[in-house]
């Protein structure tokens, strides 16, 4: 007769000793597991209220159920619940549910409140990841239990119906056992709790949990999520929505004002290079009634700083040549100087100087001549600014008898 099985303190099972299998197999502890789950649920806020642990004789085989301080609804809790073994008989799985504080059951979410995770590879380092993500959700697996159970309470169903059901969970779906559907029979002709709704689809699902609570902790989990799954699919269900965290639109991020002030001092930098290397003037006339002006804008300035008179710009444009020219003829002298003090070693200082006083004379010619070739007179630069710019803007012109296009309602004469 195959023993039964029992309820484990949290010590018992950390007093397992851990299998010793080939290399591929990966050894996730119960220990582990009730160190990771713990510290998931403090972290995101949760304290536990209840702990209870069922295994095997030898505790190979071990499930848990973590009552957790949270849910307004008067009937339900939220719970954190995991199965794990030692002799590849079960995968680890964890899951969000909640419990029924009227008669102990529990409910598991039948499409996303577990997880299943062979013990290969790196399954010790994904444990820790999926209990995280499954505490990370579990407000919205809560959410959902208790949104199903009001709509259990609302379906009426008779004897006939509940018979049905059964038969399907049993003979179809496989999650029951002979001992288990026969609980359940009894259950449906002498309730041993009184349900706040009698004769619903809740009532009778309470039936199975109160039965579920014999299963196997090998199979536990699978079977409760097996009966929601049935249920939420027989029925159609209705999905919570999910709220998703919003941004104010009108909350200034700080990264986002630094990076937009700093691109627009760039541009502002940009924009006054181009100036300076004279790359920027503009010309044209955009309004027929205005009167034209020929005389340079300088964008990406404030219009405090922009330059009114021309005459500035090129006065300091001969200012700025005389000091490249003084500049071009020290550079050149200091050249000569070398170059005859290498290649002149033989020359006594006095015909040194005689050729570095010739060569000076003739660098100052040359440097006044290209300043001279680069100068601009007033006259040159009156004609340039007042010729008319040299290209042309074709925009399709816009007949007398077309009307503006309001900027307000705009009728597109859908069907």
């Amino acid at each position: 007769m195959p023993r039964k099985i029992k309820s484990y303190g949290r010590q018992d099972l950390i007093d397992v000793t851990l299998p010793n299998h080939a290399d591929s197999y990966t050894v996730i502890s119960h220990k582990s597991v009730m160190d990771l789950s713990t510290e998931a649920l403090e972290d995101a806020g949760f304290s536990i209220t209840n702990e209870n642990y069922r295994a095997t004789h030898d505790g190979n085989i071990a499930s848990a159920i973590y009552t957790l301080n949270f849910g307004e609804d008067p009937e339900l809790s939220m719970m954190f619940a995991w199965s794990n073994s030692y002799n590849k008989q079960m995968r680890f799985k964890c899951g969000v549910g909640a419990i029924h504080s009227v008669n102990n059951t529990s409910l598991v979410c039948g499409d996303m409140g577990s997880w299943a995770r062979k013990h290969t590879g790196s399954a010790d380092t994904e444990t820790k990841e999926t209990i995280e993500e499954q505490v990370k959700l579990a407000k919205m697996y809560y959410n959902q239990l208790v949104s199903d159970k009001e709509v259990m309470k609302k379906i009426n169903l008779d004897v006939r119906k509940q018979a049905q059901l059964l038969g399907m969970l049993f003979a179809e779906h496989d999650i029951l056992t002979t001992e288990q559907a026969s609980m359940i029979k009894q259950q449906m002709s002498r309730p041993t709790y009184k349900c706040t709704a009698p004769g619903t689809l809740w009532e009778f699902y309470n039936f199975v949990t109160i039965a579920l609570q014999q299963s196997h902790p090998k199979t536990w989990m699978e079977d409760q999520r097996v009966l929601h799954w049935f249920v939420s699919e027989t029925f159609k269900f209705n999905k919570v929505e999910v709220k998703e965290e919003t941004v104010d639109p009108n909350q200034v991020d700080l990264e986002d004002s630094i990076a937009e002030v700093e691109a627009e001092q760039q541009e502002a930098w940009d924009q006054q290079t181009r100036v300076e290397e004279g790359l920027d003037h503009k010309g044209g006339d955009d309004d027929d009634d205005e009167p034209v002006d020929d005389s340079p804008e300088i964008t990406g300035i404030p219009d405090g700083d922009k330059l009114s008179d021309t005459d500035d710009e090129f006065e300091a444009d001969e200012d700025m040549q005389e000091i490249k020219t003084e500049e071009v003829i020290k550079e050149r002298i200091a050249e000569d100087e070398a170059a005859v003090a290498e290649v002149c070693d033989e020359v006594t200082d006095a015909e040194a100087l005689e050729l570095i006083k010739g060569q000076e004379a003739v660098d100052q010619q040359m440097a006044q001549e290209a300043a001279a070739d680069n100068s601009v007179s007033d006259e040159n630069i009156d004609d340039t600014l007042k010729a008319e710019p040299d290209f042309d803007l074709d925009f399709a012109p816009v007949a007398d008898d077309e009307e503006d296009v309001d900027s307000g309602d705009v009728d597109f004469n859908f069907a």
